[in-house]
């Protein structure tokens, strides 16, 4: 009887975690590197997946007001799942601002240009640097990098995977080493169409909100309008998950003292970005399957679309 309990249980698993769970975490480095050509000092967390073999990486960017603890049950997850894993902290638009006061400030054009030339300093360094304490970096792949941000951290992510934007050399944000992209709480364009701003996000795009997805400092930013950016951007890998009741701080994966989201968000977020993650940065076509089926254990009211 043991037996056939434990197949049943087996069987009752969803494909990710069945077979995409590693048995443990591997080492967990924190860091400062120091971009001297900005005089500007970028804190990272490096989470790499166990063994010593080749892997993808992905960089996840927090939103106002954050720190390398944002993202963390997202983090966590998908360094479980094989995937290094690089936290970056922006100055002047990280938590130092809430001792301040100045959070509206911070949430500025010349803030989002520092925070874009943070990820294109931290690919580089990425590429540099062989080793960071007991974090192996010449195991990551860097023809295999993700990119993932909430909330500002998303509009980062927007930036670096082809959004418009009408200040000058905005066309220079792009990162072309990034190959696939995950925005929870996406924002549409403050100024000009949705379409002229997104029409050059070719990359594999997944954008995560929730039906609740609204937050007091953007009240002209409604929940429907975080969808938006799916529905401009050239078709072709663009993924919406929309969570029933899902909040603004549910995405940001209880990082900065934060709670937690409900199980439901964080087993449907964890298992939908790891199959997004597999089929784009490891060419997993059973994955992509998996999407394209909406099987990410949604329930009613929740709404995965693909074009």
């Amino acid at each position: 009887m043991k037996i056939i309990l434990i197949l049943i249980a087996a069987l009752s698993l969803t494909p990710s975690s069945a077979a995409w769970a590693t048995t443990s975490p591997g080492p967990v480095c924190e860091a400062s590197w120091v971009d001297s050509a900005r005089t500007r000092t970028v804190p990272v967390r490096i989470r790499m997946p166990e063994g010593s073999g080749k892997v993808p990486v992905i960089l996840f960017s927090h939103g106002l007001g954050g720190s390398v603890d944002s993202g963390m049950l997202w983090a966590q997850a998908w360094a479980s799942a094989g995937f290094a894993v690089v936290n970056l902290q922006h100055p002047g638009s990280d938590r130092s601002i809430l001792r301040g006061g100045a959070v509206r400030g911070a949430m500025s054009p010349q803030q989002l240009v520092s925070r874009i030339t943070d990820v294109h300093f931290v690919i580089d360094e990425l590429g540099r640097k062989g080793r960071e304490g007991a974090c192996d970096l010449s195991r990551l792949d860097l023809s295999r990098i993700g990119m993932s941000g909430h909330s500002f951290g998303a509009h980062t992510t927007q930036a670096v995977a082809g959004q418009h934007f009408p200040m000058a050399g905005s066309d220079g944000f792009t990162d072309t080493r990034v190959k696939a992209a995950i925005a929870f709480s996406p924002s549409p364009p403050f100024r000009g169409s949705a379409e002229a701003a997104f029409a050059d996000v070719y990359i594999p795009f997944f954008s995560i909100t929730g039906t609740d997805d609204s937050v007091p400092l953007t009240p002209q930013i409604r929940p429907a309008d975080r969808e938006r950016p799916y529905r401009a951007m050239p078709p072709g890998g663009k993924y919406l998950l929309v969570l029933d009741g899902a909040t603004h701080m549910d995405f940001n994966g209880r990082g900065d003292g934060r709670p937690a989201p409900n199980a439901h968000i964080q087993a449907v977020v964890i298992d939908a970005t790891i199959a997004f993650w597999r089929w784009t940065l490891l060419g997993d076509e059973a994955a992509k399957r998996q999407l394209d089926a909406d099987d990410v254990g949604l329930v009613a009211g929740d709404r995965l679309e693909h074009r």
